[in-house]
């Protein structure tokens, strides 16, 4: 019996360094497999910004007019109402600042106003010919609900920094449609100025030698009566 004890305790060694090392490497693999499970949802986030970034950088590409509100306290329910009444091809959409900045670098017309990129805003990206609806849809909105707090901030207007007042003065530029529309009417009414101007002046001309004329005549039917009575 007493020969038998010296295994037992040779065997319940074992089996407690068995287990000792198990306990140590389990530690380990759930540490790898924690951190192999952040390296993944790391990359996972920096993928889905640099989405974005792709995304607002394309938005940017087609507007003309760029302005941001702050976020706090509109609703969500407001906020689907408001893009319902949105033109088409306006953008409205809540991004982080640092992501508007990258995607600025590709575009220079909106690579400046720093101070507008603090808190958390809702940016509007406004193609040129939607300046005026999409400004108006905002207005009447922050007119209606008093909510001053969520007012116009500023805008991006072909490189300048723009306040409330200037991004509602760029909504009163004629578009390039409308400018183009006013060049065609005056074209149009080009050769009928020009033929009704040329026709006074030739009117004018003619009135004025015939009057010469006239004057002439005269003088020479003076001068012969004078010479008869001689």
């Amino acid at each position: 019996m007493t020969s038998g004890v010296p295994g037992c305790t040779l065997l319940s060694l074992c089996r407690s360094l068995a287990a000792y090392q198990a306990a140590v490497r389990a530690p380990a693999s759930a540490v790898s497999f924690r951190s192999s499970e952040l390296r993944m949802a790391a990359a996972a986030v920096i993928a889905k910004k640099a989405k974005v970034v792709e995304e607002v950088s394309a938005t940017m590409e087609d507007a003309s007019l760029m302005f941001c509100v702050r976020s706090e306290g509109i609703a969500v329910n407001e906020i689907n109402m408001l893009r319902q009444k949105l033109p088409e091809g306006t953008t409205m959409r809540c991004v982080k600042n640092t992501l508007v900045k990258r995607a600025a670098e590709n575009h220079p017309k909106f690579q400046v106003g720093d101070d507008m990129l603090e808190y958390s805003n809702y940016w509007f990206f406004v193609p040129e010919e939607e300046l005026r609806p999409a400004v108006e849809v905002w207005t009447d909105y922050i007119k209606e609900t008093k909510k001053e707090e969520n007012d116009i901030v500023g805008g991006l207007f072909e490189g300048q920094v723009l306040d409330k007042k200037g991004v509602v003065a760029v909504t009163q530029l004629p578009t390039k449609q409308e400018l183009m529309g006013q060049t065609a009417i005056m074209l149009k009414k080009l050769p009928t100025n020009l033929a009704k101007a040329i026709n006074e002046a030739g009117a004018q001309r003619v009135a004025k030698v015939t009057k010469q004329a006239s004057g002439q005549k005269l003088v020479q039917a003076v001068k012969a009566m004078e010479g008869k009575k001689e």
